[in-house]
């Protein structure tokens, strides 16, 4: 998706001005600025920062509360979390829409662009998301190995394009997640809610409906057994 300006990103976060230039000097959202002074605004970062900051309710989830959020929308058990914890957990699934869902838990983990030399090799030893496992989903997606798209398992993204040959790129199409998993997490491929909800923050408008298609199928199920 091509940059957007400075004015483009007030209008779509509904701020002024002068606030997205300030956003865009803190580094909250990622862009370069121009020797006249105008800044370019990655469009991917405005989108991700748009998700994350509006949930809906009014209120972020803390990485650990968003994992366990998706854990349990996969049918899997939140280890981590104590049983209050928990309850609550469960209750916003109840009440929050599959939108509110994914803008919920958006900023529990960051994804990085890049362009790999070798995908296969830059894709081993990740765990797969987003567009490169779409298929677990049964929405229409197939899982699209053509770019990376996955979190690492140690270390940081940089660690990684480092020892795979990977360079920095706003606009790069392959994609480093920053794992904040509370808990290792042995498996290859990550569990069926976190797909969907990285797919559902992207900027790619049939990648982002078939996320939130997924996403509402998984709440839907979910409510009728619980």
């Amino acid at each position: 998706m091509p940059d957007i300006t400075a004015p483009e990103l007030a209008e779509l976060l509904g701020v002024t001005r002068r606030h997205a230039t300030d956003l865009l000097s803190d580094g909250a959202i990622q862009g370069r600025r121009l020797p006249s002074g105008a800044w370019l605004v990655d469009s991917d970062s405005a989108l991700r920062f748009q998700a994350s900051a509006r949930t809906g309710k009014g209120r972020q989830l803390t990485p650990d509360s968003a994992w366990a959020l998706l854990w349990e929308l996969s049918g899997m058990r939140a280890e981590w979390l104590t049983p209050r914890t928990s309850a609550r957990t469960r209750e916003r699934i109840r009440t929050l829409s599959a939108d509110q869902i994914a803008r919920a838990v958006a900023s529990r983990t960051r994804a990085h662009h890049f362009r790999a030399a070798n995908v296969a090799k830059a894709s081993s030893d990740l765990i797969s998301t987003g567009r490169a496992a779409a298929g677990a989903l049964g929405v229409d997606l197939m899982d699209d190995t053509r770019n990376v798209s996955g979190y690492v398992r140690r270390g940081t993204a940089s660690d990684h394009a480092a020892d795979n040959f990977m360079v920095a790129a706003r606009d790069g199409r392959d994609l480093l997640w920053d794992n904040t998993l509370p808990i290792d997490y042995g498996d290859t491929v990550m569990p069926v809610a976190v797909i969907a909800a990285d797919l559902a923050v992207s900027t790619d408008t049939r990648e982002r409906s078939g996320g939130l298609r997924a996403l509402d199928d998984l709440r839907r199920r979910w409510l009728d057994s619980h």
